[in-house]
């Protein structure tokens, strides 16, 4: 079960997306990934019962990391004010399809489903002509 204070983290984060205040909030932010790191840890476990190819993963196939890829971006902040992670075999990284969730404060998060970014060959196979 999720913490308050993870969520509060993300609200502060969104608040203050500088270095300085999260260098000085490491701590807070290390306890919140601790925290989310776990609840992704019992997704897995109980994606696993339902679907031995989800045995095996790790939390670390699975969540996505908080540092933003700024260079071709409009919005230099350079944190995201969410955490989420992928469930699908063979970790985020993979095409297949799979399971998403998104935890972000305000009433902005979710789960999902489906393919990111499928190849040509697979996007094919869903589109009617």
């Amino acid at each position: 079960m999720l913490q308050r204070s993870t969520l509060k983290f993300l609200k502060d984060l969104k608040l203050n997306n500088n270095k300085v205040w999260f260098d000085e909030n490491r701590a807070s932010y290390l306890q919140a990934k601790e925290d989310f790191e776990s609840l992704v840890q019992q997704v897995i476990d109980g994606l696993a019962r339902m679907d031995p190819g989800m045995e095996g993963l790790t939390v670390k196939e699975c969540v996505f990391r908080i540092y933003k890829d700024v260079r071709f971006s409009k919005d230099k902040t350079p944190y995201k004010a969410n955490m989420g992670a992928s469930f699908s075999k063979g970790g985020k990284k993979s095409p297949l399809a799979g399971f998403y969730f998104h935890l972000e404060p305000g009433g902005h998060s979710f789960a999902g489903g489906g393919l990111w970014m499928p190849a040509p060959p697979a996007l094919k196979k869903f589109v009617r002509k």
